[in-house]
């Protein structure tokens, strides 16, 4: 069982709440880039994306405390800027 739960793994559903997409072949990141996730070719998750723009973005500081509007307003920016999009998750069809 998985201490924290209660409950044994197979009692246990992932449910994605967020997806970025690129287009193929695009220059920043090309592939899988998170294949131990089981994405898609050019999706990644939200938070690690945010990992990578934080490293080249030089941000040294951590993303612990009150949500900074005009930072997420600057992170969508340079996503968007990176080529990359929200996707649409169809809840009805989720396992």
């Amino acid at each position: 069982p998985v201490p924290v739960f209660g409950q044994h793994p197979e009692n246990i559903q992932h449910i994605r709440v967020g997806l970025l997409k690129t287009f193929p072949n695009n220059p920043f990141l090309k592939g899988h880039y998170d294949l131990c996730m089981s994405h898609d070719e050019n999706h990644i998750v939200p938070c690690h994306f945010g990992c990578l723009l934080n490293t080249i973005s030089g941000r040294e500081t951590n993303e612990v405390g009150d949500i900074d509007q005009n930072e997420v307003e600057r992170v969508w920016k340079l996503t968007l800027s990176k080529g990359f999009q929200n996707i649409a998750i169809d809840y009805s069809t989720a396992n």
